[in-house]
This record gives structure tokens, C-alpha cells and sequence, in this order.
């Protein structure tokens, strides 16, 4: 090329450029090339998939079109899903190996309940296909389109790709058991010997595969699996295979009663396994051990040798690993003794900010008093280096310090004061106030320090949730009468400087002050005339309550007592005919006092009395009136009578297989501030007696404690009967989601042999909608919200949803509110769409939820929520349901 056409070349360009400005956003575009697709358009070109002679470059751009606008949230209507389902099973005409990949990822998008028959025959086609990668997609997918009708012709397909001697096609076909399994799992339990046949296969992925179908096929035997287990711990496994044994055994130690020459074998196995080569296995076999709480420290010491030595590895992850695994040891107080500090320390000054952050928090629980005050001036240099998470997890530590060495409160007040001074998240922030207020609680010489250090804090705090969260402290404290009143000035400071919110629980605590500290009421009442001035009602309401409540006489009416209340009992039910014919005032707590004396040993004392409720009189009512009868039945009960009124029951949800030897169906019903769970227990066997029906529950919730149980005494073969659970929840929660573990223990009588059994039912969830009816008003949203005089609740979370539309369904789910103003409609010209929600709490109280759903491209779903309903601590619970 010669200088001049080179030079004309350069010239070109430049002009094209200058003539084209926007040439940035033309990359753009083109990096985006289905930026502005219309869905018509599509379903217009998807017509080509009826042709003749298919072009298979072009089908594979539609179907890719077409999964961009499912991702995009694109509705297609049931007439636009089953022609496209249609035109899409023509396509199976094509042998294109990448054609066919995208016909299976459509095919679980568009299915068509009453059509799938023609899935499956193209399906069972590609499965005995000699193209591998068709065999391998078609089992990948058919468990997305099969159902209980189908499976039969499947079977003999689906055992022979399970021994298939191609790794990949084993595989798929035991992960698609796994999935079939949701669906059928007595349908999978007949594949028991070819699964077993897989697990001493030489792949990796087919050995792994084949346990986890193995132990869902198990999940009801055990015994069986136990036995299963036993095996396996002779033979040598794949790693990825043998760290799945480790986890299966760690389950069952830590959950069943197994026989002592199991728990010895298992024991004996992992303690093997910590000297294996692969550092996979040695972790999990860590990990297990350090669960075990029948181990002493001595047979501990094996496995903390092995991890300090993985401390001192020049691989971060290991050292990362090793470290978690201590963090993990030391849970238990009882472990503390088996790590050494100096083994440790060394890490603290680790470039990977991580390592270090985890040393730290170690060592703080390990330490001993003489160097706290060392230590926690050196974490402080690195905290701000740290992650939220293991800033969190320090604060864990720091609490757990101040639990262990009270003596040390001057040092751990002084280091979380400093924590107030660096940058963190305002959960690290509020978990430092929590501290605080442990300190005051449980260390008295300490309380007048830790007051004055958060009094000093809301001075320079920015966010209102935090000066709420100390003013709270302060008010409690005062109402105690163990607040410093030095605090009184940095309170009324809040009334000048701060919104109306922040006002008004400064108010109350002035109040609280004005109320139990005599001493200072004149200055307190000017402060409180002043602030009686206020702009906003909320706070000049409070203001004159506290002024009138301080000037009005006090009466002081202390509580009756047991034996009072028995004594007065007895005295009415003696002289009650003298009472109703006297017009003067006989009911003297002196004169029942005195007869008390004289009959002294005579009155019966009160008893919690604990009858049995009778089965006959409980029985599942899904409507109304079944409603109302479970109401009158609770209230009469002489168990549950103190519960208080019956707010709301669910429907029975199925624990069992509708094949299975014992049905159980549990509904729920809900109280102020319990939950009764009533599970009906069917026996279809014959000639089977069970005797002593009761329950073991295992509750996945520290705020939801097991109280009471009502067992049945008998189930004749063919007959149900009920069993009740009272639990009850944190009341100063009004929401509380968990889940439930049910496992029925019972006497079996047979044929005239008795003997003990139990029977594992499917885990169900208190979910937070169980707490809701959804309700949906006449009149406006936004007139009811602004009605609705109660404080405004609001938080910020970053979800895990793809679009709009998937985050629109599952927060009406969570809630189970209705939807109100049709905006579940969405506006696609929108940056951010509004979900308005409303619901009635226990059917008692009214609630209203503004959800402003957005994308961000960096962050992805960021919803704001606001709520208010009739009581503020509802709505509190209402928007840290998501957190």
C-alpha cells in the first residue's frame, strides 16, 4: 500500500467518524442487538417454524429472541404459549446438534400440560439416540415435562441410561432421578440396585450422583442407609464421592440414637480421613468432627494438630479453611482449651484482609484478660480494612469477651466507642448499641459508662433507625431509674436538631425522667412546656401527657396475689347469699383476710389443671362455621383456654403420601401470641393398633418454643385421631416464620405383638403469610394509607430476583397481602415499578405495604419497602421480613 492511499485510508475514517458522533452508542447497540425487539414481531417470525424446509440458523436466532424476552419478564398469553409450544415440537424435525439445545431449554418454558405426550415420544426418541449429546439433553429435560402417567413407559429407558457406560449419560439420568423423585418417589425407589450399582463407579461425578439418589431412595429406612453408610466406609471412594459419606455421617450422628458399634465405626472412619491426600476430604472430615459433641477434647487433638498445620500452608484458601474450622471448634466454650493463640497471632498481620479479620475474631475468643486491652487497640487498626461480615463476626467475639470477663468493661466501652467512629454499615452500627445494651444489663458497675457512651453517640448520628434504637435504651433505663441525668441535656438536645419522629422519643424520655427522678422536675417540666410547642402533634401530645401525669396524685394498687385470689374464691363461694341480699360494701380485703386465717389449710388451693382434650370434640373445619366451632372449642378447653380468642386457622396441609401407611394432614391455628398445631393422624392399616401417639418437633427458630402437648391414646386400624401442639412465640414478635420437623413415636400392636416405632413426616413451614387474610378496600390506596394516622416504617434490601415480574409474585407470596390498584400491572416506560399491598394481621389489624421494585445493572433487584399498620411493632416485623 502505498503513503498516499494509506494517508486517504486515515482521512476516510476521520470523516466517517465526525459524520457519525454517536459511535460509541452504535456499540453499544450492537452489544445489545435485541435492545428494542417487540414480542409481536417474534411471534410473527416464529411462523417459520411450520415451514417445510426449516433453516436452522434462523429458527435458533428466534428461539433466542425468545428466551431474551422471557428474561426481559415478557408475558405471553395461553393462545401465544401453546402455538409457540407447537411450532417449537416441530423442530425436533432438524438433527442440528445446536438447534436441538435451544428446543430443550423452550421446551420447560412453553409446556403444555395436555400436550406433553408429544414431548415425551420426541424425548424417548433422543434418549435411545446414538448422538450422546442428544441422549444426555433429552434426560436433562424430561423430568421438567413428565408426570405420573408417563413414567411407566420411561422406566426401562431411564435404568438403562443410569448403567450406561458413558459417564456423562449415567449422570444426567441419575440427576434426573433425583428430580423425578420430587414427583414419584415410589416410582424411584424400584431403581434401588441399579443406583447401588453406580456408587463404586471409577468417574467421580457418577459415584457422588449415586449417593444422593440413594439417600433421598433411603430417606424413610434409616437403618438400611445406616447399613448402606457402613459399607462404604471399607471401600475406596472417589473424593467428591467420599466427602458425600462424611456429610451423610455427620447427619446421622448428629440427628439419630445409633448403636455404640455404629458411632464407634463412623467415629473411627472420619478420624481417618483427616490424614487422607486430598484436602477436601480432610476438611469435611474436620468439619464433622467438630460437631460431634460426644467427643472429648483428648480425641479432639488429632484434627487441631492437622488444621494448624494447614495454618501455616503458603495456599490461602487452606489457611482461609483451616481457620473457619477452628472459628467452628471454639462455638463450643469447652473447646477453647484445645487452641493455641500463637499458632494464630501471626496471622493478624496477613495481607488477605480476610485471614486477618478471621484471626481476629478467634483470638478474641480464646484470649486471656491480661492482653484484651492489647489486642482489641490492635484489631482497631485493621477494622476499617475489614468486611462487614467480619466486622459483624468481631463484634460477635467482643460480646462473647464482655459475657467472659466482665472486669474488662472499661476496655470493650472504649473499643466500641471507637467502632461508632469508622466506616461500617448501619447493621454493624446497631449491633455495637446491642453490646452496649448487654453491658447494661448484665454488668452494674459498668451500666453509668455504657448509658453515657451512647447518649454521647446519637450527638454525631446521621441515621435516625440508630438514634431511635438509643433513645429506646435511655427510655427503659430512666423508667428504671438507672439513667445518669447528665443524659437529660444530650436528650433535650434531639428536640432542636432532629425531625419529628426523633422529637417525640425524646419526649418520652424526658417523661420518663420527669416521672422517677423528683428531684430534677421543675428544670424537666420547663423542658417539656417548651416542647408542648411543638410543630408537630405527636410530640405536644406526648409533652402535656407526661406534664399531667406528673401533677396528677399517684395511687399505688399493688397486684393481688395467689392466695389472696384463693382466699376471695372461697369467700364468695361461702357467704354468697349474704352478699347478694347486702346493699353495703361486705367485699373487704381485711374481713376475707381474717376468714382466710380461721380457715386456714381448708381453702383449695388453684392448680393448672391438665385434662386431656377429647378427640371427638376437635375435628378439621375449613369453613365457617368450622371456623367458629374450633373457636368455642379452644376457649372451653381447660389446656389451651389461656391462649386467649382464636385469630386465624390455615387449611390441613398433607405430611404424608396419599399411598402412604399412616396419613397426616396439620393445620394451624393462630393466637395472640401462640400457635396450636392440630395434626390428624389416619391409620389404613389392618389388624395395627398404635397406642401413645405423640410427636418429637424439631423447630428451626429460637423465637418459637415447643409448650404444651395433647397426645392421642388410641388409633384403631381405619380410624383417625388428633393430635395437638401449643407453641408459643416471642412476644415482642407479632411475626415468626420456621420450619417444622414431625416425627410420630408410638406403640404398635400386631396380631398381639407390641412393640415401639416412629414415623418421619414431610417438614412443613410457618410461613409469615399464615399471619395475614389479604383484604382489598373501596376507596383508594393512597386515601387509605394517608388515613391511616400510625408511623411509617421503611427499609432498603438488595433481592435475588431476575426481573419485575418474578419480584412482583414472590413478594405477594411472602406477604400473602392482596394486591390493591391493579399494580401488579407493569409499566415497561417505568425505571422502577410500585407494588401496593394490603392485609389484615390475625385478622385484627389493619396493614399497608408500598414496595418500589427497581434494576440496577451492578446491584440487580433493590426494593424499598414502607409500611404502616395499627400498631408500630407490627410494622416493624412487617419490613425486616426481609432482611
Amino acid at each position: 500500500m502505498s503513503t498516499l492511499q494509506y494517508v486517504r485510508e486515515i482521512i476516510s475514517k476521520q470523516i466517517s467518524t465526525l459524520q457519525n458522533p454517536i459511535g460509541e452508542d452504535k456499540k453499544a447497540l450492537e452489544s445489545e442487538p435485541y435492545h428494542n425487539l417487540q414480542k409481536s414481531s417474534v411471534l410473527l417470525e416464529s411462523r417459520c417454524f411450520n415451514d417445510h424446509q426449516l433453516q436452522d440458523k434462523k429458527c435458533r436466532q428466534i428461539l433466542s429472541k425468545l428466551i431474551y424476552l422471557i428474561n426481559q419478564g415478557e408475558k405471553f398469553n395461553d393462545q401465544e404459549s401453546l402455538s409457540l409450544f407447537f411450532g417449537i415440537t416441530k423442530l425436533f424435525q432438524s438433527n442440528n446438534v445446536d438447534l436441538r439445545r435451544m428446543i430443550y431449554l423452550m421446551i420447560k418454558e412453553f409446556k403444555d400440560e395436555n400436550s406433553m405426550y408429544v414431548v415425551i415420544s420426541c424425548l424417548a426418541k433422543d434418549i435411545t439416540s446414538k448422538n450422546d449429546l442428544f441422549r444426555i439433553n433429552a434426560l436433562r429435560t424430561l423430568p421438567y415435562v413428565l408426570d405420573q402417567s408417563n413414567l411407566v413407559q420411561l422406566d426401562r429407558y431411564l435404568k438403562n441410561a443410569i448403567l450406561e457406560k458413558s459417564q456423562p449419560i449415567s449422570s444426567a439420568a441419575l440427576i434426573a432421578g433425583l428430580q423425578i423423585f420430587r414427583i414419584s418417589p415410589d416410582f424411584i425407589r424400584k431403581w434401588t440396585n441399579e443406583v447401588a450399582d453406580r456408587l463404586n463407579s471409577k468417574y467421580p461425578q457418577n459415584s457422588f450422583h449415586a449417593l444422593l439418589l440413594l439417600h433421598e431412595i433411603k430417606s424413610n429406612d434409616k437403618v438400611t442407609f445406616t447399613k448402606i453408610l457402613t459399607g462404604l466406609t471399607k471401600e475406596t471412594l472417589v473424593p467428591i464421592a467420599n466427602m458425600q459419606v462424611i456429610r451423610f455421617i455427620r447427619e446421622i450422628l448428629n440427628t439419630d440414637e445409633l448403636d455404640q458399634q455404629y458411632e464407634k465405626l463412623f467415629i473411627e472412619y472420619l478420624l481417618r480421613q483427616i490424614h487422607k491426600s486430598q484436602e477436601i476430604v480432610i476438611f469435611e472430615a474436620c468439619k464433622a468432627l467438630c460437631d460431634l459433641k460426644s467427643l472429648s477434647n483428648k480425641d479432639l487433638q488429632p484434627m487441631v494438630q492437622v488444621v494448624t498445620v494447614f495454618l501455616q500452608s503458603s495456599n490461602v484458601i487452606n489457611k482461609f479453611v483451616a481457620l473457619k474450622i477452628l472459628n467452628r471448634l471454639i462455638s463450643n466454650p469447652i473447646r477453647r482449651s484445645l487452641i493455641t493463640p500463637s499458632h494464630i497471632e501471626p496471622l493478624i498481620q496477613d495481607s488477605n484482609k480476610s485471614l486477618s479479620s478471621l484471626a481476629v475474631s478467634i483470638l478474641l475468643k480464646v484470649c486471656q484478660e491480661t492482653n484484651i486491652e492489647r489486642l482489641l487497640n490492635q484489631i482497631y487498626e485493621y477494622l476499617n480494612d475489614m468486611s462487614d461480615e467480619f466486622k459483624i463476626d468481631v463484634l460477635r467475639s467482643v460480646k462473647a469477651l464482655a459475657k467472659n470477663s466482665p472486669n474488662k468493661w472499661k476496655s470493650i466501652i472504649s473499643f466500641l466507642q471507637q467502632t461508632f467512629k469508622c466506616e461500617a454499615s448501619q447493621e454493624f452500627k446497631k449491633y455495637s448499641i446491642e453490646i452496649f445494651e448487654f453491658i447494661i444489663h448484665e454488668i452494674p458497675e459498668a451500666r453509668e459508662n455504657a448509658i453515657m457512651a451512647l447518649a454521647d453517640y446519637i450527638e454525631d448520628c446521621q441515621l435516625s433507625s440508630l438514634q431511635l434504637s438509643v433513645l429506646s435504651i435511655l427510655n427503659r433505663e430512666a423508667a428504671k431509674g438507672q439513667c445518669p441525668t447528665r443524659a437529660i441535656r444530650i436528650v433535650n438536645n434531639r428536640l432542636h436538631l432532629e425531625d419529628a419522629e426523633i422529637r417525640a422519643a425524646a419526649v418520652g424520655v424526658l417523661g420518663k425522667f420527669l416521672l422517677h427522678y423528683p428531684h430534677e422536675k421543675t428544670n424537666l417540666i420547663e423542658l417539656l412546656q417548651a416542647a408542648a410547642q411543638d410543630p408537630d402533634e405527636e410530640v405536644r401530645n406526648r409533652s402535656r401527657f407526661y406534664i399531667s401525669e406528673s401533677a396528677a396524685p399517684k395511687e399505688e394498687n399493688t397486684p393481688l396475689s395467689i392466695e389472696e385470689l384463693d382466699a376471695i374464691e372461697a369467700y364468695l363461694q361461702q357467704n354468697i347469699q349474704e352478699i347478694q341480699q347486702s346493699n353495703e360494701e361486705v367485699l373487704q380485703l381485711e374481713k376475707i383476710m381474717a376468714y382466710a386465717e380461721q380457715n386456714k389449710g381448708k381453702i383449695k388451693k388453684t392448680e393448672v389443671l391438665q385434662e386431656l382434650v377429647e378427640e371427638e370434640l376437635i375435628q378439621t373445619h375449613e369453613s365457617e362455621s368450622g371456623f367458629e366451632t374450633y373457636k368455642k372449642l379452644f376457649k372451653e378447653s381447660t389446656i389451651f383456654c389461656d391462649y386467649g380468642v382464636l385469630r386465624k386457622s390455615s387449611r390441613a396441609q398433607n405430611l404424608t403420601d396419599s399411598k402412604c401407611e399412616y396419613l397426616v394432614t396439620v393445620v394451624k391455628h393462630f393466637f395472640d401470641n401462640h400457635i396450636i398445631l392440630e395434626y390428624k393422624v389416619k391409620n389404613t392399616l389392618d389388624n395395627v393398633t398404635l397406642s401413645d401417639v405423640s410427636l418429637e418437633l424439631t423447630i428451626k427458630n429460637v423465637n418459637l418454643q415447643f409448650e404444651r402437648i395433647v397426645p392421642a391414646k388410641q388409633i384403631q386400624p381405619q380410624c383417625a385421631s388428633n393430635i395437638l401442639v401449643g407453641l408459643q412465640f416471642n412476644p415482642n414478635l407479632r411475626l415468626v416464620s420456621s420450619n417444622i420437623q414431625s416425627i410420630l413415636t408410638f406403640t404398635v400392636n400386631e396380631n398381639g405383638t407390641t412393640y415401639q416405632d416412629e414415623y418421619q413426616t414431610e417438614d412443613f413451614i410457618i410461613t409469615y403469610s399464615d399471619f395475614f387474610l389479604p383484604i382489598q378496600w373501596f376507596k383508594k390506596f393512597q386515601t387509605e394509607w394517608e388515613s391511616l394516622k400510625s408511623q411509617e416504617m421503611s427499609a432498603t434490601y438488595q433481592l435475588d430476583y431476575k426481573n419485575t415480574d418474578i419480584a412482583i409474585k414472590e413478594l405477594v407470596k411472602h406477604f400473602g397481602f392482596q394486591v390493591c390498584d391493579n399494580s401488579d400491572q407493569i409499566q415497561p416506560q417505568n425505571k422502577f415499578h410500585t407494588l401496593l399491598l394490603s392485609g389484615k394481621y390475625l385478622d385484627t389489624k389493619n396493614a399497608l405495604v408500598i414496595c418500589q421494585i427497581g434494576f440496577q445493572q451492578n446491584i440487580g433487584c433493590v426494593l424499598k419497602i414502607k409500611c404502616k399498620s395499627e400498631e408500630d411493632n407490627l410494622s416493624t416485623n412487617i419490613v425486616e421480613t426481609l432482611g
